[in-house]
């Protein structure tokens, strides 16, 4: 645990806060400004690696200092009928302060993409299949298997029909997507209007199914109850805990904030025989502040490079990185590429994992990137850990006695995805996170993505979100490649509630190629992390 106190001073016209951190953890500071034209504020970020002394059931934070409470977090107190319990909703912003305008003075825009998440719920003890339909009278194309009272799910759009059949075909029941809605159910046990008759049938369940299902009709409570209060469908099972990890601020466009490093730029790309597998492991990959960094004699003449998040979106949460990757780093890469066999992207619905993609949502190649896989690489991994005020030990396979507080061996990242589309190639409107397991207590998903664009000067192939709030346009919000720059979104709201709004695509390449890499961070953590 720690403890903090705060010392205020004035300088001027800025004000200053010193904090003190006392306890047994790691502790590092970041600045962080917010800069208008008629002023400047600046408070310290400290992070923190502040974890449950024992099992994972209560973690803290790995990287923020719980006194900086969202300030778009509502406490309600409420009874569904499981007594009386308290939540923190996540209430969007007026969207005039992403303008910093008086409340009031602009109102949303309803964008021109009215597409929306889709889950869709399997409240039986029998495995079904879902199906698109895609109408006039054409076969319902097949998306995925969906296990006894789990989800799948999709991004969608109104009208969009779908439904669940059994394993000999038969339709279980068809659903309709409406506007505002994003969860639908199949319920073979009530019985509107008789609630005896609901209950002789759930007395056919065992004790197990009975739970779960439960735990899915606790969740439909709710989400009325969230949804009165913030206008949107909660997505998650009920109850899921805040993230853990750090989400930037993004109070308005513009906005920037500051993280540093000491993983410097490569200026020379180094021979061949140095750019080897990285063997060691866990501890013996610590490095720590006083040391130079792995092939030091090859980067820039800096001590440190002072990354900055220009806030392009605040709904969703989307900032861009200039200059996150140099361009040796980036030729690197590209000669790596050279050397792997990239495959035909996939797609996942939930369920039983990923899908081919017979509706060609997605129609890129890719491969992925080992952090292991050269020094270089391993360098671009630890400075996302900063970016994202992260302790790097969490983006690897750690020794047993790292971070032994965070109640689990895995780590949180995905390996760095390589993607390559050519011409005509694009990946259509979608969301990073999925529905997770019913039985999986911290509803692990991927909160953060961060883009790393490897070439410029293609035709097309910017990255938009198509829903992003603002009260001045219906089109959507498109960043265009450029070779070295980073762009980071969240795909979470600080309530824990999934965001809708993060759906975001790759437009078409329409002249030449482009190249990318993604990484995928999860929280709480990533089961298949090793």
């Amino acid at each position: 645990r720690a403890s903090a106190t705060v010392r205020w001073t004035m300088m001027g016209s800025h004000q200053q806060r010193r904090w003190t951190m006392t306890g047994s953890h790691q502790q590092r500071r970041w600045w962080h400004c917010c800069t208008s034209p008629n002023f400047i504020t600046c408070t310290i970020i400290i992070h923190c690696i502040v974890f449950a002394s024992t099992a994972f059931e209560q973690p803290t934070c790995s990287a923020q200092d719980t006194s900086l409470r969202d300030p778009n977090l509502q406490r309600h107190t409420f009874d569904i009928g499981y007594g009386e319990e308290e939540f923190d909703f996540y209430v969007t912003p007026d969207v005039s302060t992403f303008y910093q305008e008086e409340a009031g003075s602009k109102v949303p825009v309803t964008p021109k993409f009215n597409g929306i998440s889709g889950k869709f719920v399997n409240l039986s003890p029998v495995r079904v299949e879902w199906y698109w339909d895609p109408g006039n009278g054409q076969k319902g194309i097949l998306m995925a298997t969906c296990p006894p009272f789990e989800s799948v799910g999709t991004a969608t759009f109104p009208t969009h029909k779908f439904y669940f059949t059994d394993s000999d075909g038969a339709i279980l029941k068809r659903f309709v997507v409406v506007p505002g809605r994003s969860i639908y159910y199949y319920d073979p046990f009530e019985v509107v209007g008789d609630e005896q008759a609901t209950r002789r049938n759930l007395e056919l369940l065992t004790l197990d199914e009975y739970e779960k299902y439960e735990k899915h009709k606790r969740t439909m409570l709710f989400n009325e109850k969230y949804r009165e209060i913030t206008g949107r469908d909660y997505l998650p099972i009920y109850p899921r805990n805040k993230p853990i990890h750090y989400l930037w601020p993004a109070d308005y466009y513009g906005q920037q904030h500051w993280a540093t490093t000491k993983e410097t730029h490569f200026v020379e790309l180094p021979p061949e025989h140095k750019l080897k597998k990285i063997i060691e492991k866990g501890e013996k990959r610590i490095i720590s502040e006083n040391e130079p960094r792995m092939l030091q004699e090859y980067r820039s003449g800096d001590n440190t490079i002072n990354m900055t998040l220009t806030t392009l979106s605040c709904a969703p949460r989307v900032f861009e990185i200039r200059n996150f990757l140099s361009d040796v780093e980036v030729d690197h890469i590209m000669q790596l590429a050279n050397a792997m066999n990239l495959r035909k992207s996939t797609t996942t619905g939930g369920g039983d994992g990923d899908t081919d993609d017979s509706t060609n949502t997605r129609t890129s190649f890719n491969t992925w990137v080992d952090r292991d896989r050269s020094p270089i690489v391993d360098s671009i991994y630890r400075r996302s850990a900063d970016l994202l005020l992260l302790d790097e030990a969490l983006l690897r396979r750690r020794g047993k006695t790292e971070l032994q507080g965070f109640g689990t061996d895995k780590g949180i990242a995905e390996s760095l995805q390589l993607v390559h589309y050519s011409n005509r190639q694009e990946y259509t409107a979608h969301h990073d996170y999925g529905f997770g397991d019913i039985e999986d207590e911290y509803q692990e998903e991927r909160y953060a993505t961060l883009l790393l664009y490897l070439n410029e000067g293609m035709a097309g192939g910017d990255t938009c979100f198509p829903r992003w709030l603002n009260g001045e346009t219906s089109e959507g919000l498109c960043v265009k490649p450029e070779k070295g720059k980073a762009v980071l979104f969240f795909s979470f709201l600080p309530d824990g509630n999934m965001d809708d709004l993060s759906q975001h695509a790759a437009q078409p390449v329409t002249g030449g190629e482009k190249w990318l890499m993604n990484l995928w961070l999860h929280d709480p953590f990533f089961p298949s992390a090793i």
